[in-house]
Formats: structure tokens, C-alpha cells, sequence
């Protein structure tokens, strides 16, 4: 039997803003810990990366399609709401009412409290009880979001607090303004209403671009570079760590948006990888363990990381 979460609404007011030189970024931490705005200003105008998040609350179950939020303890979707857990237990996941999958985790969908801001980066928390919206385990989750001179860098680290290995994965996705990306990846993963099935042989295109009938793409054996290219010739780095090998590009029909989500497993990866499948990116942490990712968003050359061990 399908159990429901409650749908409560999210508060995005007050913002936080972090700036260094022409760079800002909004932060809404009572709404999902998301990005809702990453601009820069310079002698051209502005140019928002993102698309903005102007909406000062929504209900969790109806987000507003901009920004940028945090994806965990999964990204993507859990067919069914259901699979089993490392023990052969059968976990069973709470949905909004008429989601028949579970997505995107639990993170944009909940409060994050606000552990440190200074003028160019913030830290956020969320933690998850154990059994939440039937989630077997407890676990941390701490984001450190940076603007520096080179543009922006989104930072998770997700912390087992339960007593069991869990499974886990992570991720971020933002809704960029751009018209196409760029990015080199091995794998096309083959799916049903963006469900995942298995690796397909076809080559992987390189070029994505935003078009009016719209698809989504799940890839992997991603080198974790990207180009985004905007109107007006601007261009947009992004760089994410070994641990973000998969990426999602999700181009709705329509759109005025290109999401490229940098992730660390494939849609469905918790049952895939029950069943046997290689490549789906899924990790399992100890208790007490944790994964980390980062994605750097860079208008030039990406400066040395801040150590994340300050979140």
C-alpha cells in the first residue's frame, strides 16, 4: 500500500546573498537549501545563469523549475518508491499523493538550517531521522555553497548517522538559461518515462541543445567537464568531481530552461543494482562514513578549492 507524504509549504523568504566581485547568489535554506539565483554583473549587463526562483514560498510537492537544489540521499527517481535494502529487506518509500515514484531524494523538499554565512559562501544542514518518509536510516547532509572570482561552487557531504550501511547518492540540479551544452560521456543509459533500464551500445551525442519537443538523457563515464553556452556568446564552466560520474541532461518539451545535473548514480540505481547491473553509481557507506561531491560553475579558470571539511 502506497503511503503518502504530507505536502506542506516551503518558506523561500528570507534570501541569503553571497557575492565576490560581479558574481551573486541567492539562497533559500527553508526551501529545499536551494539556489534560487547565480548571477554576474559586468560592462555587458547581467546575466542570470539560472533561471531565477522569484516565488517567495510553494507547496514541496510543486516546485518552481529554476535555481538549483540539492539532490539526497538519491537523485532521480526509485520505481515503485520501492527497493531492497543491503540487509534483503524491502524499503518502501512515502510519495506525494499521485507520485507514483520516489524523487529526487529528500533534501529540496525539507528546511536546512543555516550553520555559517559570511560575505562570499554559506553553510547549510539538513538532517533526516531515522524512518522518515520511510527512509531506514539517519543521516546528515551539509552543503557549502562558495562564489569566488571565477564564478561558483556547490559542495554536499552526506554523513551515515544510523546503525546499518546505507545506500546512497547524490547530486545537484540546477536549471541553467542556457541554449546547448557540451560534454563528453560513454554510456547512454536506455529508459521508460525516465525510468532507467540498462546501458545502451549507441554513442553518446556530445552536443545537447534545447529544443521544442524536449527528451532526457541519463549518461555516465562523464569526465565531469561541461560547456554551457548562453545567448549573446557567454559561456559557462562547469567542473564536478570524480564522484559526479553520471549526468542527467533533462530538456522538457518546451522549456525555457536546460537542466544538466550532475549526479552520482543512474535513474532507478538502488533496484538496478539489486538486480545485478554494473555502472549505476550507487554507494554504500558505513555507519559513520560519509560521500562528498562538488560542482565548480566557472565563468574562467576554477581557483583551488575551499577545504569542505570547514562545513
Amino acid at each position: 500500500m502506497t503511503k503518502f507524504r504530507e505536502v506542506v509549504e516551503l518558506n523561500a523568504e528570507p534570501r541569503l546573498v553571497i557575492s565576490s566581485g560581479p558574481h551573486v547568489i541567492e539562497l533559500a535554506p527553508e526551501a529545499g537549501g536551494r539556489v534560487t539565483r547565480f548571477a554576474t554583473r559586468d560592462e555587458h549587463g547581467v546575466q542570470e545563469w539560472l533561471a531565477p526562483v522569484l516565488a517567495a514560498g510553494w507547496p514541496c510537492d510543486a516546485w518552481p523549475k529554476g535555481g538549483s537544489y540539492p539532490l539526497v540521499p538519491f537523485s532521480n527517481r526509485v520505481r515503485d518508491a520501492r527497493f531492497p535494502a543491503p540487509d534483503g529487506s524491502i524499503v518502501e518509500l512515502a510519495t506525494f499523493p499521485g507520485m507514483v515514484h520516489a524523487l529526487h531524494g529528500f533534501g529540496q523538499f525539507a528546511a536546512w538550517s543555516v550553520e555559517l554565512q559570511e560575505t562570499d559562501c554559506a553553510v547549510m544542514r539538513y538532517l533526516h531521522d531515522e524512518g522518515a518518509h520511510g527512509w531506514p536510516w539517519a543521516f546528515e547532509a551539509v552543503q557549502l555553497i562558495e562564489v569566488n572570482e571565477e564564478g561558483a561552487r556547490m559542495s554536499m557531504r552526506v554523513v551515515n548517522r544510523s546503525s546499518q550501511p546505507m545506500p546512497v547518492g547524490l547530486g545537484f540540479h540546477p536549471y541553467f538559461n542556457a541554449q546547448r551544452a557540451e560534454l563528453v560521456t560513454t554510456t547512454h543509459w536506455r529508459h521508460e518515462a525516465e525510468i532507467a533500464i540498462e546501458p545502451t551500445p549507441e554513442h553518446p551525442v556530445r552536443r545537447h541543445v534545447r529544443e521544442a519537443e524536449g527528451y532526457t538523457r541519463y549518461l555516465c563515464g562523464w569526465d565531469g567537464h561541461a560547456t554551457l553556452y548562453f545567448p549573446h556568446g557567454r559561456t559557462l564552466r562547469l567542473h564536478a568531481d570524480d564522484a559526479l560520474g553520471h549526468v542527467v541532461v533533462h530538456c522538457p518539451a518546451g522549456a525555457g530552461y536546460l537542466c544538466v545535473e550532475p549526479v552520482s548514480h543512474v535513474s532507478d540505481g538502488f533496484n538496478l543494482a539489486a538486480r545485478g547491473l554494473p555502472g549505476t553509481g550507487v554507494a554504500l557507506i558505513e555507519p559513520g562514513r560519509e560521500i562528498r561531491a562538488s560542482l565548480a560553475m566557472a565563468t574562467g579558470a576554477t581557483q583551488a578549492p575551499r577545504d569542505a571539511d570547514a562545513a
